[in-house]
This record gives structure tokens, sequence and C-alpha cells, in this order.
């Protein structure tokens, strides 16, 4: 069965690490509208599951709050969370590695219309797709953004690209398909690699505590 297990890790070990209350119900609240909206329940792919996406959106998070407290003033925040909640919701059988990006852009641009306007819900399509590309720079098309948005919506990318890498490591079988802390994007992801470890087994003993 389905869950959030973010509100089984000790409170006190997330608050440690920065995470806010309000920052974990948003968590908790994105998962439970990927259970409803059935994101993840018929992907055939385990290490690309709901599980997967709750800590995505934990690394997202612990990425910004570091961000956010040496004063880099981020916008767009929600456009990124939704963009992790649905960054891997292309994926099938029938789907390669490299289009299941460009398969989940347009799955979230349906989900999301009525939830972002016209710009911002450009800007989830881009994160989505760049997450499944080799490359990190966003290919920004005939979209039309100033500067300074294209360069908050590279940071952006950079954080999600980041965030569904640290957790690489749980995969355990396959060392080679594991972090290499050599290729993360963000100071802040690099400075998180060793800790977010320790965040995977508190995750792990949390799923425990709901058998």
């Amino acid at each position: 069965m389905e869950k959030s297990n973010i509100k089984n890790i000790d409170i006190n070990y997330l608050n440690s690490i920065g995470f806010k209350d309000n920052q974990i119900n948003q968590i908790y609240d994105l998962i439970n509208k990927g259970i409803k909206e059935k994101l993840y329940t018929k992907i055939h792919f385990p290490y690309h599951n709901l599980e997967h996406i709750e800590r995505v959106l934990c690394y997202c998070i612990w990425i910004l709050n570091m961000k956010i407290s040496r004063g880099e003033i981020l916008r767009e925040i929600n456009v990124l969370l939704y963009s992790a909640l649905y960054h891997d919701c292309g994926r099938n059988l029938f789907v390669s590695n490299k289009k299941h990006g460009i398969v989940g852009a347009k799955i979230a641009k349906e989900k999301i219309k009525n939830d972002f306007n016209d710009k911002d819900s450009k800007i989830v399509e881009l994160l989505i797709e760049t997450h499944a590309k080799p490359s990190d720079i966003v290919d920004f098309k005939n979209y039309i953004f100033s500067e300074k948005e294209k360069e908050n919506i590279q940071i952006l990318s950079n954080i999600l690209k980041d965030a569904d890498a640290l957790d690489r490591n749980r995969i355990k079988i396959f060392k080679f398909a594991q972090c290499n802390p050599n290729y993360l994007r963000t100071n802040e992801a690099k400075k998180i690699y060793h800790e977010s470890n320790i965040f995977l087994e508190n995750y792990e003993k949390a799923k425990d505590i709901m058998k």
C-alpha cells in the first residue's frame, strides 16, 4: 500500500537538519496528492516508486533551506516541489529512460493546469524534462523568460537534479549506480551528501513503523 512516511521520521531529527513543521506537512500533502492521482501506482520500477519521490522532495527542501539560510532569494519554490512530485511519472515499460522526462512533463502539464499560471506551468515542464537529460543546461525553447528568471530556473533545475541524484544511494545492489558526489551541482548537495545516508536510514526506520 502506498503511503507517506515523512511524519514517522523522528521530528527532532528532522528539525535538527532544518526541516520546519509546515514543510513536513507540505511533503505529506504532496505525497498524498500523488497517491490520490495514482501517479506511481502502476510504475514497475522499484527504484522509482512513491518512496523515491518523497525522499527527493525532502532533499529539495533540505537544499532550499540551506540556500535560503545563506541569504539566497528563491522564487517558484512550489513550482520546484510540484516538479519533484511529478518528475518520474512518465516512466513506464514503453518509455525509454531518455524520454521519460518529456512524457512526464506532458502528464504534469495536464495535472497542474488549474493550479499554476502559464509561465509557472512552463517552468514545471522544463524542470521535469531537464532532470532526465545528460546535460544540466535548461533548454528554454522559445519560451519568454527574463535573464533573471532563466538564472533562477537553472538554479531550481540544479536542485532537482541533485535531489534526485542524492537518492541514488538507495540502490544497494549496483554500486556503480549510486550517487557520485563529484557530479553534484550545488554546494549544498555536496555538503549534505554524507548526511543523506543518515537520512535514508531514518526514512527506512519510519517505513518499519508503518508495518
